[in-house]
């Protein structure tokens, strides 16, 4: 039985809404990350250049026989700790809207839009497609598409792996530098043994 044209509207007219309500919760994905990455940039240019002026920015520990912390390693300690809270905001709110509405939307293209519309996949089931699967195709047959894929990986998985990545290497980045800025065994220059008994024989003279 064909749907009447003023149904046909009905529909097209959720369906939009459905796909502008999947670019705003994207969006706001987006820029959760771009504020984090954004942050991670602008932190690490500062320690770039705090670096790159010695030793004044260190800091000075008395524990375990003496040892410094550059101020560059609190900073990337930071900087990793502010990209895993954007990584909990995105993937723990962001992310599962997101899922919400891309799954309102394929839903809605498999029970009503087909009805419209003779495609094998919406646009949001399409999508989806792509983005779960590595090897995704599509062959066409009969004048209409087909989709195929083995190698399934979903967007979260991809997200997830990716703020692993980036807080694993700012984490090594930091512990690198510290190992090799830590001087152990005196907290600063002027502390050092040879100084000491160089300030001796003068206050000696």
């Amino acid at each position: 039985m064909p749907i009447p044209v003023e149904q046909q509207n009905v529909y097209v007219a959720i369906w939009a809404k459905a796909v502008d309500t999947q670019m705003h919760f994207n969006e706001m994905s987006v820029k959760a990350r771009q504020f984090g990455l954004t942050f991670v940039a602008a932190a690490l240019g500062l320690g770039i250049a705090l670096i790159s002026r010695g030793e004044e920015f260190s800091i000075n520990i008395s524990w375990f026989g003496g040892f410094q912390i550059h101020a560059t390693v609190l900073i990337i300690l930071a900087s990793a700790f502010a990209l895993f809270a954007v990584g909990l905001l995105d993937l723990g709110v962001y992310h599962k809207m997101l899922r919400g509405a891309v799954t309102f939307g394929e839903d809605f293209e498999e029970n009503y839009m087909k009805q419209i519309f003779e495609l094998n996949k919406g646009m949001t089931q399409a999508i989806s497609h792509f983005s779960r699967f590595q090897d995704a195709h599509v062959s066409l047959a009969e004048n209409k598409y087909k989709y195929a894929g083995q190698d399934r990986k979903n967007a979260e998985r991809k997200i997830r792996s990716f703020y692993r990545w980036s807080i694993g290497i700012l984490l090594a980045a930091a512990v690198t530098l510290f190992i090799v800025s830590a001087h152990f065994g005196r907290t600063s220059s002027s502390g050092s043994p040879s100084a000491a008994s160089s300030g001796m024989t003068t206050n000696g003279k």
